[in-house]
């Protein structure tokens, strides 16, 4: 069968990030990190913690639900690093900004690999490159406000032959903005930094299910929840429904039982618009 110049010029991208993100690399990336110091201004509206319930996925990538979730992989200042990720579009994907553009250095990642359904250093249902410049919002490369901490990237062909289009193997997840009444979530993430009861240690995607807390600043929105680093970029889900309704940003020392995200607002239906319209 005959390839078009795009589908080989895919494919020749594919075998470089497949050689380059062995067992072994994605083992040592070290874990994005989502601990901040805490907001300096606090927003007034608050409420008291409800619980969360933190459990292990077993075999996300056999799942119609939990493959539509994976790790991302990817180079920044030399260094080998790891966040969460999801489907978002056929051909797309939704993480934190801080992933996809540093915080320091200020600059975009390199060498980036989806693994969809990652589990245990194994990629059972193949990498994806990330395909052209990611976009995440001007006000994130201006300034580190977390509520301006999503983005989106397009991925090449990938998956275990290199000519796999993503959302053909896994599906996607479909964006939801705008829904203040939203006050329960279920973030699908990988967690690396092990806490008393859970050991993370970022092989395995953990679901972390929690309630609205607080809303810390002006357009970010605090959920129960116990998740560490590499996590960041974890999609926060509309329990049993396929909706992104947010992204893991942060979480704070002063509040090491929850985790947070960006509302997610028209400005983030513009982005996904602008990421995905050709």
């Amino acid at each position: 069968m005959s390839r078009t110049h795009t589908e080989r010029a895919h494919h020749e991208r594919w075998l470089e990030i497949d050689e380059y993100w062995t067992p072994g690399r994605m083992a040592a990336a070290l874990p994005e990190g989502t601990r901040t110091a805490a907001p300096e201004f606090p927003a007034p509206q608050t409420e008291l913690p409800g619980g969360f319930t933190t459990t292990l996925v077993k075999d996300p990538a056999y799942s119609p639900y939990y493959r539509r979730a994976g790790a991302l992989f990817y180079v920044r200042e030399g260094v080998d690093r790891r966040g969460s990720a999801s489907a978002i579009t056929r051909n797309g994907i939704l993480t934190a900004a801080h992933c996809l553009y540093g915080i320091k250095p200020r600059e975009y990642l390199t060498n980036a690999a989806y693994v969809p359904g990652y589990q245990n250093l194994l990629a059972p249902l193949g990498k994806w490159p990330l395909f052209d410049e990611p976009v995440v919002p001007d006000q994130w490369k201006a300034q580190v406000n977390h509520a301006w901490d999503y983005g989106f990237s397009k991925v090449g062909l990938g998956g275990t032959n290199g000519y796999s289009v993503l959302g053909d193997v896994t599906g996607h997840f479909e964006l939801l903005v705008d829904r203040p009444g939203i006050r329960e979530w279920d973030v699908l993430a990988y967690p690396s930094v092990t806490v008393p009861s859970y050991d993370f240690d970022g092989r395995w995607m953990w679901s972390c299910r929690g309630d609205f807390t607080r809303q810390p600043t002006l357009n970010t929105i605090g959920m129960d929840g116990n998740l560490t680093a590499g996590a960041s970029g974890g999609p926060w889900l509309v329990p049993g429904h396929p909706y992104a309704n947010g992204v893991e940003s942060y979480s704070t020392d002063e509040f090491p039982v929850e985790d947070f995200s960006p509302y997610f607002d028209s400005d983030v239906l513009s982005l996904y618009q602008k990421a995905f319209r050709s």
